[in-house]
């Protein structure tokens, strides 16, 4: 297929259907180079691969080729139509991704937590009010939070404080009281309260993601040690079977399984108290209107 095979000039009326088969292997021949490497790739024959190449020329009425030394290479005509079918093919390809991202996002409610206790009070709300959707929940930090309620990549989020701002919707979900988990032989066991500062400097049992309440780490108890565990199971069996000292809080004892044989002891800092506020778009305040009424109950 040469120049004097390039089909006469069509008007714009008379352009067909050009099938994205055609499209894939115009790039894949542009990509090889040749007929004959093209129609390897592809599985077809050579004469095949031509037949459509011509075929694509008929359909947009133009040459896409010219013959220089026995060599098939694109024109000025083909270098354009190239990069535009490299756009169509590729938004041809990610359509199928993007439906199902589409059709599992209008299927799922993704809740992003400050810390793992709202996760606890919210998620078995969201799950009986709206039994046919997925609930995926995510801890991030609140700067992360906001930016992804306001992309769409949270429908709700938690957050330790009320956030400003009149394109928010925010209510009360819960409040949480952080206290020390002491064994029995620590010197500070029969203390009524205990302040961050004179535990700063112990070695302490810590689960790993605690969200927001890192800052008792970093800000609060800085020469502190933390041994980390990312696992719940095993994180109470370690604080049962140690003699170091952990946190633990008022909502852990509702909701999840806590270590056993400590003695808690409260913590003095207001820092150590905190109310978490659930939020999502004003928009979308009537969609979540029973979960926000829900947020009544007694239990909360």
């Amino acid at each position: 297929m040469g120049a004097e095979d390039a089909p006469s000039l069509r008007s714009g009326m008379e352009i067909e259907m050009i099938e994205l088969y055609e499209l894939r292997q115009f790039a894949a021949f542009a990509d090889c180079g040749t007929l004959s490497e093209a129609a390897e790739i592809l599985h077809l024959s050579q004469p095949a691969l031509s037949r459509n190449m011509k075929k694509l020329e008929e359909e947009l009425g133009l040459s896409l080729f010219s013959r220089r030394k026995n060599r098939l290479e694109l024109n000025e005509n083909g270098v354009y139509v190239l990069e535009l079918a490299k756009k169509v093919l590729a938004d041809a390809d990610s359509l199928a991704k993007k439906a199902q991202a589409f059709d599992r996002k209008n299927r799922t409610i993704a809740l992003g937590l400050c810390a793992p206790a709202p996760g606890w009070l919210v998620t078995p709300l969201l799950g009986s009010l709206y039994p046919d959707k997925a609930i995926q929940t995510e801890t991030a930090e609140e700067k992360i939070l906001l930016s992804g309620l306001e992309n769409g990549s949270f429908q709700l989020i938690a957050l330790p404080y009320k956030p400003d701002g009149e394109s928010y919707f925010a209510k009360e979900c819960g409040r949480e009281t952080l206290s020390f988990a002491l064994p029995k032989g620590h010197r500070y066991a029969r203390r009524k309260s205990l302040s961050f500062s004179e535990m700063n400097g112990e070695t302490m049992l810590l689960m790993n993601d605690i969200g927001f309440w890192n800052f008792v780490r970093t800000e609060k108890m800085p020469d502190s040690r933390f041994l980390t565990q990312s696992d719940r199971f095993s994180f109470n069996e370690l604080v049962e079977a140690s003699t170091l000292p952990s946190f633990t809080t008022d909502l852990a004892h509702k909701y999840i399984e806590t270590g056993k044989g400590r003695i808690e002891v409260p913590i003095s800092d207001p820092e150590a108290t905190v109310t978490y506020y659930l939020v999502c778009k004003k928009d979308r305040e009537e969609e979540y209107l029973a979960l926000f009424s829900a947020l009544q109950l007694p239990h909360m």
